[in-house]
């Protein structure tokens, strides 16, 4: 009888830990922007197309596999400090015009609550927020919402994140979709 490989050992490990995962497949909070999003915008169809929630154990899990993976030393660093990610990804039917959304009633919430807008983008085809929230001079949540002509990506991410934050910042800027000198885009 031949022993198990690694390969076979790792799967069986995710698979047993899988009814461990925190929510793995609803995320409310997801929801309830995306179903505001849609009220603002009744002749589009918003159809999900994946929604996820990883929780703690999920994410010990994330980094031991990519810590067996030689060229996912990157991704590791970032998920040291992630705890929680939530995602939940929605085709579109239908034209959304972006300069057309208003921000979301929980995204406004979430202002209302001490959380920071980071940046905040409104074109003709594409609008985004990104959101934080700081916890004793450290960003403790994440959350981000990008829609564009055809998707509508929420996620929502906790740990500590000052590292993912200034990523994105930086990304941001290195695309240029964030920083084109429109007078809708906020940093």
């Amino acid at each position: 009888m031949n022993s198990p490989t690694l390969k076979q050992l790792i799967l069986a490990a995710a698979l047993l830990a899988l009814p461990l995962a925190n929510g793995c497949m609803w995320a409310p909070e997801l929801t309830e922007v995306k179903s505001d999003i849609a009220r603002q915008l009744p002749d589009v169809g918003f159809r999900k197309n994946v929604t996820l929630s990883f929780g703690p154990l999920t994410m010990v899990l994330a980094r031991t596999i990519t810590g067996l993976i030689p060229d996912a030393g990157e991704a590791r660093a970032y998920l040291r400090d992630v705890s929680k990610v939530q995602v939940a990804i929605y085709e579109i039917d239908g034209t959304p015009e972006g300069t057309a959304v208003e921000t979301p009633a929980r995204l406004q919430e979430l202002l209302d609550e001490g959380w920071e807008m980071a940046v905040r983008v409104r074109e003709e085809h594409e609008v985004v927020w990104l959101l934080y929230r700081l916890d004793d001079e450290s960003v403790r949540e994440m959350f981000v919402v990008v829609m564009s002509d055809d998707e509508l990506v929420l996620v929502k991410v906790k740990g500590r994140l000052e590292r993912l934050l200034a990523e994105a910042l930086e990304h941001a800027r290195d695309e240029g979709g964030f920083m084109r000198g429109s007078p809708d885009i906020e940093l």
